[in-house]
C-alpha cells in the first residue's frame, strides 16, 4: 500500500472552559497538520493524475478549504465547544474524508498544537 501525506500550518486562539490548568485561560497555538491520503496509483497515462494517489495540488485545495480557512487566526471556541487536540482532529477528519474522490482513503490526521504536543485520529477501515 502507498500513502501521500502533506503538512499544513495555522494560526489560531483557544480556551480550554473545563480545563483546570492554565488552558483555562485564553491562549495560542502555531497548530501543524498531516493529512494522509492512500488509494490505488492512477495507471492511466491519458490522465493528468498518471502515476499519482492523487494531485498534492488537490489535497490541498480540500484542505484550505476545509481546515485553514476557517480556523486560521481564529477564536476556536467559535467554531468547538470544548476546542481540545482530541475534539478538533476528529472534526477535521471528518470534514475532509467528505471531500476526498472516490477510491482515495483518509487514514491519518495529525494535529500537532506545539512542538512536542499532537492528537491523531487513524482510520478505523481495512484498506
Amino acid at each position: 500500500m502507498q500513502e501521500i501525506r502533506k503538512l499544513f500550518r495555522f494560526e489560531a486562539a483557544h480556551r480550554l472552559p473545563a480545563h483546570q490548568g492554565a488552558c483555562r485561560r485564553l491562549h495560542g497555538h502555531s497548530y501543524k497538520l498531516e493529512v494522509g491520503i492512500t488509494g490505488g496509483v492512477q495507471r492511466s497515462e491519458s490522465k493528468p493524475d498518471f502515476g499519482m494517489i492523487m494531485d498534492f495540488g488537490d489535497l490541498k485545495r480540500i484542505v484550505e478549504e476545509e481546515v485553514i480557512s476557517t480556523h486560521d487566526h481564529q477564536l476556536l471556541n467559535e467554531i468547538y465547544p470544548n476546542p481540545t487536540a482530541e475534539n478538533m482532529v476528529k472534526a477535521i477528519a471528518e470534514s475532509i474524508q467528505f471531500r476526498l474522490p472516490p477510491g482515495r482513503f483518509l487514514t491519518i490526521v495529525r494535529l500537532w498544537e506545539t512542538e512536542g504536543c499532537y492528537a491523531i485520529w487513524r482510520s478505523t477501515k481495512a484498506i
